[in-house]
């Protein structure tokens, strides 16, 4: 078989493909090696610097370096900050904090998000005279894509410095992703080129046995054409042949180098358009998270727990603690946009302004949610379906009494805690924004000791489990019922415990804001 001219042209045009193809895959692998590593370096660099700017460094100067700080007030805000920079990627382990130590050849930590596979203790010590990295972090941000080990793992980390509001950087945040994470991914795409090399090499194989039977003379061609593109001028074209069968060849040759290069321009484009995109969320990310209350105000008589759960990277809930005229009032606001994602979370960063400026001037709940009404409804996207429902309460402090008005929201669970039930509420109206000069009543709850007040938004009763079954009203009641004795801070971990035991694995069906009142 061998001896044949035809069979040894096969082999010969077979193993000059195999090395052209080779060649064109091995340079285009490590051109596109080097730029997703460049990239996933970028990315860590830019995620740790964004990250960085949500947490002043006067929050990290606030917790003592001792043991125990984790479980003060301004420990756990920390950590649950370091948590949600950690939610942003599923690929990012740990999310920590360090400060200078004494001695230079050292750092401290002060906590970390992953505080069940990783914990660190308030101010202990970590070594980084073999890791000179760390120190850049100070400057700016750093990603060091060579793994490094330490007792609790191999990792590649990235690091930015932590300011505080007047420029001086006090420590630095540190991300770090598992290596078996990064190998995983590395091979996962090495895999994808060795398909795709797999497949062409088959594919060359069947042609050189089709070639075998042509002349020389355009076989030569065609593998130079080949080599050429190979060498990176996809521009090449093949010359007309007066065969018919290779003048066939030529033209799918030449319509394949089009195609190659359509295709990496829009592979290109498509890069840039998903990275514009993800960075887009990101910032809106981060601009939501900012409008919310970093923590519940210290009022008088009450306890207070509250916090707000998007679906998606944003959302349209939106709770808040705002200023009223007298001083010993504070306002409560719960609201929910109409439709999910960026468009509601537009819409309701824009309401909430409004929000803010009327309700330093009125001491009337209704009379807020009239005016509020008013300069929504003239927004030209109300003309386009988009409404907020809202809940706005303002509690007096020396009366003991919670004035309330509603726009359309869920109405507030009163329970009463020495009669043990929960009181009935009536009043509502349409929500803001569908149209203007509307009049909200008001309705006053007389509170006493041990009494709670629940606030919520669609995404905790109409939580969907696995099999397609909402969470509702009934279910909320009951776990406040069974746990009344608790604290505000107690009960709420108890209600959304509840919520994420019933959903299961099922995604989230809603944005989820709570905020929970306890009477002491």
């Amino acid at each position: 078989m061998f001896k044949s001219f035809a069979a040894r042209l096969s082999i010969v045009f077979f193993l000059s493909t195999a090395l052209v193809l080779l060649g064109l895959f091995s340079f285009f692998y490590f051109k596109a090696a080097k730029l997703r590593d460049d990239a996933f370096k970028q990315y860590l660099e830019n995620l740790t610097e964004a990250s960085a700017n949500l947490i002043p460094g006067e929050d990290v100067r606030a917790v003592p370096l001792e043991p125990g700080c984790e479980t003060s007030s301004d420990g756990q805000a920390l950590i649950k900050k370091l948590q949600s920079i950690r939610s942003v990627d599923k690929d990012v382990f740990d999310v920590y904090i360090m400060v200078p130590d004494p001695d230079p050849g050292f750092l401290r930590f002060v906590t970390n998000a992953d505080r069940e596979r990783t914990p660190v203790g308030c101010g202990e010590r970590y070594d980084i005279r073999e890791d000179p990295g760390m120190r850049a972090g100070f400057m700016s941000s750093y990603a060091d894509m060579v793994p490094g080990t330490d007792k609790w793992g191999t990792w590649v980390s990235a690091y930015a410095p932590l300011k505080t509001r007047a420029g001086e950087t006090v420590g630095i945040l540190g991300i770090d992703i598992a290596q078996q994470t990064v190998a995983e991914i590395r091979g996962e795409f090495f895999g994808l080129f060795l398909l795709s090399m797999g497949v062409c090499l088959g594919l060359s194989l069947a042609t050189g046995l089709l070639c075998s039977f042509w002349l020389t003379k355009p076989i030569r061609q065609t593998v130079k054409g080949m080599e050429i593109v190979a060498g990176g001028n996809i521009e090449h074209k093949l010359e007309h042949f007066a065969e018919a069968e290779f003048e066939r060849m030529s033209g799918i040759f030449n319509r394949m180098t089009d195609s190659l290069k359509r295709m990496m321009h829009e592979l290109a484009e498509t890069v840039r358009e998903n990275e514009r995109v993800k960075r887009e969320l990101e910032i809106a990310s981060e601009i939501q998270e900012s409008i919310f209350p970093a923590r519940p105000p210290e009022v008088e008589g009450l306890e207070i727990e509250a916090r707000s759960v998007p679906a998606k990277e944003v959302g349209g809930d939106y709770f808040d603690f705002l200023p009223v005229p007298s001083k010993d009032q504070t306002g409560f606001i719960i609201a929910d946009a109409s439709g999910k994602g960026l468009p509601g979370t537009l819409y309701m960063t824009r309401s909430r302004s409004v929000f803010r400026v009327i309700s330093s001037e009125e001491s009337s709940p209704g009379e807020t949610l009239n005016r509020s009404n008013n300069y929504i409804a003239a927004d030209a996207s109300s003309g386009k379906g988009m409404f907020i429902t809202v809940l706005y309460l303002i509690y007096d402090k020396d009366k003991k009494q919670m004035r309330y008005a509603n726009a359309g929201h869920y109405h507030p669970l009163w329970y009463k805690g020495k009669e043990r039930t929960f009181a009935d509420s009536e009043i509502s109206g349409i929500p803001l924004g569908i149209v203007s000069g509307q009049t909200y009543l008001e309705e006053t709850i007389q509170l006493a000791s041990q009494d709670l007040l629940v606030l919520y938004t669609d995404g905790v009763i109409e939580a969907k489990a696995e099999d397609g079954r909402m969470f509702g009203v009934e279910k909320l009641k009951k776990i406040i019922e069974e746990n009344s004795s608790l604290g505000a801070h107690d009960l709420f971990a108890k209600i959304e415990a509840g919520i994420k035991e019933f959903i299961g694995k099922a995604p989230p069906f809603d944005d989820l804001t709570l905020i929970v009142i306890r009477v002491k």
